[in-house]
Formats: structure tokens, C-alpha cells, sequence
């Protein structure tokens, strides 16, 4: 047996009998949902997305959340590390493996969600602030040539008063 065989059966071997709607569910099975850890994760998640959509008008306020939770999310591999080191103080089962997967799938992916949504709804305020400042500048444009228009006519009018 070559290393091209050994590549070549750890490549196209099937690991796994779950399809992707059995692998879901499997996960759902193998966690614990009534301890109050994951009820507060969840909480906080709940918490911030109807905070973020309260204040989609404080681009400001929106902003500061925003990149709070990008950082949060930055964080990921430590909290997992800590969590991993000390998860008897808090579950009953130690949920955080080396490569986070755990902690990527109810941590992290609601995090990033809640900051694209952020996102999406800072360059929502964007566009609008950019539509009423183009229409202010159309009217201001609008307005100055009336102006320009009627300084001409009244001009226009006192050369033709002045050869009668």
C-alpha cells in the first residue's frame, strides 16, 4: 500500500451513514438544552437582535454593536479554550472540542448573523441618507436656476423698458 492509496481512500471513503438533515438532528439529540447556559446564550442572541433592529435608525449606536460583536466573535477560540478548561463549572457535559465546532455553531454563526444584519441595515441608513442629500442638492440646483432664470427675464425686461 502506497501513500497514493492511503490519499485516495482517505479522501473517497464514506465516514459517515448521515445525510446533512440527520446530522442537524443528531446534534440537536446530542446537547442538553434545559440548562441554563445555553438558555442564556440564547438569550443574549434573542437580546441583540431586537436590539439592533430598535435602534436601525442610531446608525451610531448601530455601529458600536456592530463591530462589538465582530470583536466578540474574534474571540471565539479563547472563550472555547476557557470554556473547554472549566466547562465542569458550568454543564454537566463537556461540549467544547479542540476544533470549536460547538462553540462556532451557537456562538460564533449567531454572532456574525446578528453583525451581517448590522451591516445590512447600516447601509440601509446609508442609502437613505445619500437619497435625501442627492434630492436636497436637486432642489438647491433647481431653485438656484429659477433665480438665474429670473434675474435674466427682469434683465431682459429692463433693456427692452430702457429703449421705449
Amino acid at each position: 500500500m502506497n501513500l497514493i492509496e492511503t490519499t485516495e481512500e482517505f479522501l473517497f471513503r464514506k465516514t459517515y451513514d448521515f445525510g446533512f438533515i440527520e446530522s442537524i438532528q443528531a446534534f440537536i439529540d446530542a446537547v442538553d438544552w434545559l440548562q441554563p447556559w445555553l438558555w442564556m446564550l440564547l438569550s443574549f442572541h434573542i437580546i441583540t437582535l431586537f436590539t439592533m433592529i430598535k435602534l436601525r435608525n442610531n446608525t451610531n449606536s448601530l455601529a458600536v454593536i456592530t463591530f462589538s460583536l465582530m470583536i466578540l466573535a474574534s474571540f471565539a477560540k479563547p472563550i472555547n479554550t476557557l470554556a473547554q478548561n472549566n466547562w465542569q463549572k458550568f454543564s454537566k457535559e463537556n461540549y467544547f472540542d479542540e476544533g470549536g465546532v460547538f462553540i462556532s455553531i451557537l456562538f460564533s454563526f449567531p454572532i456574525l448573523c446578528n453583525s451581517t444584519i448590522g451591516i445590512v441595515l447600516i447601509l440601509n441608513e446609508i442609502l437613505y441618507l445619500l437619497k435625501k442629500a442627492k434630492i436636497a442638492q436637486i432642489k438647491y440646483q433647481r431653485g438656484r436656476v429659477s433665480v438665474l432664470e429670473e434675474k435674466r427675464k427682469e434683465k431682459q425686461d429692463e433693456k427692452k423698458f430702457r429703449k421705449n
